[in-house]
């Protein structure tokens, strides 16, 4: 899937942990969000919005 990225990508991009960013994707509060099994990566829509504001650097 080329229009989606992965967790520490979306860390970096929304100024939360690697570990927030799990967290948001096992409670589904990102939409869009998939994992071809458990304990599989995570793949993130490009485009998917924070599900809290975005942190600034």
């Amino acid at each position: 899937m080329s229009d989606s990225v992965g967790v520490k990508v979306m860390a970096e991009k929304w100024g939360y942990s690697e570990a927030t960013i799990r967290k948001w994707c096992r409670e589904k509060k990102i939409t869009g969000v998939d994992q071809d099994a458990p304990g599989s990566p995570w793949r993130i829509p490009k485009d998917a919005k924070c599900p809290r504001p975005i942190k600034k650097k």
